[in-house]
């Protein structure tokens, strides 16, 4: 129970567990429903919503009108009710920032979240316009059905975090693996503090051995360079996808093609090596036909076959970098 595949199933069910055991959705409404602010809704279409939905929501169904529509001032005052409301739109994050932007610290509850009248009234419009086509949309809309759109919407939202925490798993895994060899190696010859528990400690930028730099960043995950006088020359990149859903493999292979297109650019001499949790027939002929990459391994392999794992570390630190003889001979 110590294997890649197994990090990712404990990590699924702890989100799952935890989101169901907080049910921020239920706080939220609790807490718009004790809020005591004199909202002017007049005029509606200031709010973009429709007077036909209003008189359902408002005289047929007998709602309170915050509970249903998005108000301005209620986004001012509790700004995590922005995830009560996206919920009843049935929008994920994703899509919700297209229309108003970055939402996140808003739903996350933080205290310092501060939201000006003009993104207010956007976030308002936006909701207000999604909820007045779904109830338009239904046959006999209820609070209740809304708030079973606000529990999917949750669903949708977890499995973003999950795909998240999947590439995050990968990134850690690999990096530690990688900044773990060297050492043992003693091919490490300055780095920040590093320890075991906290991979948040690994270092962005470590010295090897013949001038070589390491670092990790977002875009490319991992970089190798060699200082020559006052300027350095980009040798290698590593690129890590640890989805291990087949229908996304062309969607993360494309987004590492960016990364290797720009250090081509940067430096033709440049290797690219790709690492995939996944590999379908048509990603391995998409590699092939783009020669892009230099080499391509699958990141599970690498942490579960130490003749996988050498192979890499020979391929990288030996033919590439030139750091060591035979990365076989010195594991």
């Amino acid at each position: 129970m110590n294997n890649y595949s197994d990090n990712l199933r404990k990590v699924r069910s702890l989100l799952i567990v935890t989101s169901l055991q907080k049910r921020t959705d239920l706080k939220v409404f609790t807490a718009l429903k004790k809020i005591n602010i004199k909202l002017n809704w007049d005029p509606l279409s200031k709010y973009m919503i429709d007077s036909e939905i209003w008189e359902y929501v408002t005289i047929e169904k007998n709602y309170d009108p915050k509970l249903v529509f998005c108000h301005p001032e209620i986004i001012k005052a509790l700004p995590i009710s922005s995830l009560y409301y996206r919920g009843l739109t049935g929008l994920s994050i994703k899509a919700a920032k297209e229309y108003i932007g970055s939402i996140e610290n808003l739903e996350k509850g933080n205290s310092r979240a501060r939201i000006n009248d003009e993104k207010a009234n956007k976030i308002a419009q936006v909701y207000n316009t999604f909820i007045c086509s779904i109830i338009k949309g239904s046959t006999d809309w209820t609070i209740e059905n809304g708030k079973r759109t606000i529990i999917a919407t949750l669903g949708i939202t977890l499995d973003g975090i999950m795909r998240n925490k999947i590439g995050s798993i990968a990134e850690e895994r690999i990096r530690t693996l990688i900044f773990e060899w060297l050492k043992h190696n003693n091919l490490v010859v300055s780095s920040h503090e590093y320890t075991n528990e906290e991979a948040d400690n690994l270092p962005f930028t470590c010295e090897l051995k013949n001038n070589i730099v390491m670092r990790f960043s977002s875009e490319p995950d991992i970089s190798f360079s060699k200082i020559i006088g006052d300027k350095e020359e980009l040798l290698a990149v590593v690129e890590i996808k640890g989805g291990i859903d087949p229908a996304g493999a062309l969607e993360r292979y494309g987004a590492a093609t960016k990364s290797f297109q720009h250090a081509l650019t940067v430096s033709p001499r440049c290797k690219n090596f790709f690492l995939s949790a996944v590999y379908t027939q048509e990603l391995k002929k998409r590699i092939k036909d783009d020669r892009l990459v230099e080499q391509y391994y699958d990141i599970i392999e690498i942490l579960e076959d130490k003749s996988i794992r050498d192979t890499f570390f020979d391929e990288l630190f030996h033919y590439c970098l030139r750091v060591l003889k035979s990365g076989r001979d010195n594991a």
